[in-house]
């Protein structure tokens, strides 16, 4: 098993370099995706452990997390941004990505058909509803594994008061106003807020609250509360009626998706 994760780091890490002439900032955002890739494939590894998901399943949680975002990088270098509205869904041109480059070698008889739904449909709001059993699991797995070192970055930085801002956190949005009536109305609703009905940074914070709709395991579950990322988040926000009621809406529903998992 050892010996297969670190050849899929090997491929990873072999892809990346193939890039060359970076600039100082390309370089900066290369490294924030490989760490992250890195991350989230560990942690989709030890959800598969504590989930005693086989041998097997486990490898296959590490390598759909490790290569779940490798368009990321051919999109930097040729749209210069890992906004997707500006230029492509970054999740297709990963599935493009490891066709081309036949990063499959690396995998069992019939994994590949695990894979690339799980990659595809890493980043849409929904997952589609005609997934095999076998094709929901490792699309949960990943993203839960994909949100948690989000909701991980997220809260360490609205958590220190000298952070520098970060484009890629705040969306570029206006930082003032109050929670958008759109936003308020699908979080308190229980649903995962939709991008399009973003207006300012509050949003984006609240938007980031309503992931939990889309935590999966009891292994997941349990990250969030140690770590206490709702709490931080909710933290960041300033204090109204709203914002009690949408936090006290999502830690609920966390604790008891934890108690009874």
């Amino acid at each position: 098993m050892e010996e297969w994760v670190n050849l899929s780091k090997k491929k990873f890490s072999g892809y990346i370099d193939l890039f060359h002439g970076l600039s100082e900032e390309q370089q900066n955002n290369f490294t924030i995706k490989k760490e992250h890739s890195i991350r989230v494939a560990e942690t989709a590894f030890s959800l598969a452990e504590k989930m005693h998901l086989s041998d097997s399943e486990k490898g296959l949680a590490f390598f759909i997390g490790m290569f779940h975002d490798i368009g990321r990088f051919k999109q930097l270098i040729e749209f210069n941004t890992f906004d997707d509205s500006k230029s492509v869904d970054h999740a297709d041109y990963s599935v493009q990505v490891l066709k081309e480059n036949n990063f499959f070698g690396l995998l069992e008889e019939g994994q590949e058909e695990l894979v690339l739904p799980a990659i595809l449909n890493h980043n849409k709001r929904e997952l589609p509803k005609n997934l095999s059993k076998e094709e929901l699991l490792f699309s949960q797995l990943i993203r839960d594994a994909d949100k948690l070192d989000i909701l991980k970055v997220l809260s360490d930085y609205y958590s220190n008061p000298r952070a520098i801002a970060n484009h890629t956190l705040t969306w570029e949005k206006p930082s003032g106003g109050a929670i958008s009536k759109e936003v308020a109305k699908q979080v308190l609703s229980g649903v995962i807020v939709s991008k399009d009905k973003i207006e300012n940074q509050l949003d984006i914070k609240v938007m980031q609250l309503s992931w939990v709709y889309d935590i999966n395991f009891k292994p997941s579950f349990e990250l969030v509360m140690k770590n206490r990322f709702l709490e931080k988040i909710y933290n960041s926000l300033p204090k109204n009626d709203k914002v009690i009621e949408i936090y006290r809406k999502v830690k609920v529903y966390a604790e008891n998706k934890f108690l009874v998992s």
